[in-house]
C-alpha cells in the first residue's frame, strides 16, 4: 500500500474514534484498502493512526454497525463489497428492473421532465428527422438516501406524449412505457466507460469532483425498428460494477 494514510486531528473536539471511522470509511472508498481484502490488524491500526486500542474497536464497531466491514474473533477485520451489481450489460431491462431483481427498490427524483425540440445528437441517435419533439427526463436515483446514479433519457414524443405528465417517482420509465402503450425493448445497443466526475454530478451525486463514475449508454428499439428511447447514466464509482456471463451454463 503506497498511498499516504491521513492522520488524527489531536486538536479538534471530534471523538478520535470518529475520525479514525470516517478516515478508514475514506480509505476503503478511494480504493487505498479493496473490497473483500482484509484491513490491518487492531496493532497496526494503533500504530498507524497513533491512536489506542480502545478507539480502534470502537471505530471499527461503527464501520461494521454501517456495512463496511465484518470482524469475526481470531481473523483480520474483512471488507465488505458494498457495490451495487447490476447485469444490464446483457438482458433486455433498464436499470430499474435490474435493482429490483437484486431484491433493491430505489428511490427515483425527478429533476426534469418536459418536451423539448430534440438537439441534433439526440435526434440523430433516435432517427428522428431535426427539431423533432422528444420527452427530456432527468433522474437522480437513491438507495438508502445515497444518490448512486445520475440518468438523462430521451423519448420520441410522437410515441409517447404522455411521458411528460406522469410522474416517474418511484417508478420504472420502461413499465411506464409498456403500460401506456405496449411498446416492450425488443433490442439496444448499449456500452460502458469510465469517466470523472464535474463540478454538477459531483454535486448531485455527493461526491468529490474527480471521482470515478461509470457512464452507460443506451438506444433502445421496439419490434418495429423504431427507437424507443435513449439514456444516458452516470453510476458512482465506488457504489456500483456490472457483470456479465458468457458460456452454456446449466441450472
Amino acid at each position: 500500500m503506497n498511498a499516504v494514510i491521513k492522520k488524527i486531528d489531536f486538536s479538534s473536539s471530534v471523538p478520535y474514534y470518529a475520525q479514525l471511522k470516517e478516515l478508514i470509511k475514506q480509505e476503503i472508498t478511494e480504493g487505498v484498502w479493496r473490497s473483500e481484502e482484509q484491513l490491518p490488524s487492531h496493532s497496526e491500526l494503533c500504530e498507524m493512526y497513533d491512536v489506542s486500542k480502545s478507539v480502534v474497536r470502537q471505530a471499527l464497531k461503527e464501520l461494521e454497525l454501517e456495512g463496511y466491514i465484518v470482524q469475526r474473533r481470531g481473523k483480520l477485520t474483512e471488507i465488505v463489497d458494498k457495490k451495487i451489481t447490476g447485469d444490464i450489460l446483457q438482458k433486455l431491462s433498464g436499470t430499474y428492473q435490474n435493482m429490483a431483481r437484486l431484491g433493491i427498490h430505489p428511490v427515483t427524483k425527478i429533476l426534469l421532465n418536459e418536451v423539448v425540440k430534440a438537439p441534433t445528437s439526440i435526434s440523430d441517435r433516435l432517427g428522428l428527422a431535426p427539431g423533432s419533439k422528444v420527452v427530456k427526463l432527468h433522474r437522480l436515483r437513491f438507495i438508502e438516501n445515497e444518490p448512486f446514479a445520475f440518468m438523462r433519457s430521451y423519448v420520441p414524443y410522437d410515441l409517447c406524449p404522455k411521458i411528460a405528465e406522469v410522474d416517474l417517482t418511484g417508478k420504472s420509465l420502461l413499465e411506464e412505457i409498456k403500460r401506456e402503450y405496449g411498446y416492450e425493448i425488443d433490442s439496444s445497443r448499449r456500452s460502458i466507460e469510465a469517466v470523472l466526475a464535474n463540478e454538477d454530478e459531483a454535486k448531485l451525486l455527493e461526491i468529490p469532483v474527480g471521482s470515478a463514475l461509470l457512464l452507460y449508454k443506451s438506444v433502445s428499439y421496439i419490434s418495429s425498428g423504431r427507437a424507443i428511447g435513449t439514456t444516458k447514466v452516470l453510476f458512482r464509482g465506488d457504489r456500483t460494477k456490472f457483470e456479465v456471463e458468457i458460456g452454456n451454463f446449466k441450472e
